[in-house]
């Protein structure tokens, strides 16, 4: 599973673990806002009644409201620190915010109804076995299956300015290996214990809660995808 870039031999797991390190602090900031969130509605008089809102709104307007919190999560958040940190600033901010934003809103209606097609398939239990039982099937089938190749491709092609013609000319030769795995390990470390504090909510709920993760996982996608770029440029002919 190792590959030479120059004169040493690079695993291309290590693109998603620099990913996930250079992106420390938000990570952090994001994990412990959620199972501060997810601990404060079950065990905070009051706190379950100000989400109510929110929750209703969601069973109103569904795919609108899945579209809307993900594309402020994934879009205007991330923003922020792709504008304000040198290192993650793209060339193309502006673009590269409403382009984040509107890929990340459809996600956030394909995964409302996948999440809506776990609860009636496992249940709404908070039981350990439950919440596993979800992730797993998210984790292992649903992501490696369907969002992992098709987001690979996407932050692929972002992490290189929306060029056509540089993403054509750095495309991998294996593009498993070198892109699809990467993301695969960052997303892995990212949601397999967020999804576990996701599905404990109410099914009305559980897209936001994830969209607030999301926040910290598009910056993470940049990341690899360009530090992918990075590798294929010094890699030996």
């Amino acid at each position: 599973m190792m590959h030479i870039v120059g004169t040493k031999p690079v695993n291309p797991l290590r693109i998603g673990f620099e990913s996930a390190k250079a992106n420390v602090v938000p990570m952090v900031v994001l994990w412990v806002a959620a199972v501060a969130t997810v601990t404060g509605y079950y065990a905070v008089p009051g706190f379950a009644e100000v989400l109510e809102p929110l929750a209703k709104w969601q069973q109103a307007n569904g795919s609108v409201t899945s579209f809307l919190s993900l594309a402020v999560f994934c879009g205007v958040i991330p923003g922020v620190f792709l504008c304000s940190i040198r290192s993650l600033r793209p060339r193309h901010p502006l673009v590269t915010v409403a382009v984040m934003a509107f890929w990340c809103g459809l996600w956030g209606m394909v995964n409302n109804w996948m999440y809506a097609f776990l609860s009636w398939w496992l249940g709404d239990g908070r039981d350990f076995g439950t919440l596993v039982m979800k992730t797993a099937v998210d984790q292992f089938v649903w992501t490696v299956l369907v969002i992992a190749p098709i987001n690979a491709t996407f932050c692929f092609w972002m992490g290189r300015d929306f060029s056509l013609r540089q993403t054509r000319t750095e495309w991998p030769g294996n593009f498993v290996r070198d892109v699809l795995l990467p993301n695969l390990f960052a997303n892995w470390v990212v949601w397999v214990p967020v999804l576990c504090v996701v599905f404990a909510f109410p099914l009305p709920l559980q897209i936001h809660l994830a969209g607030l993760a999301s926040s910290f996982w598009a910056l993470m996608c940049l990341q690899v995808g360009r530090r992918s770029a990075a590798a294929e440029k010094t890699r030996g002919p």
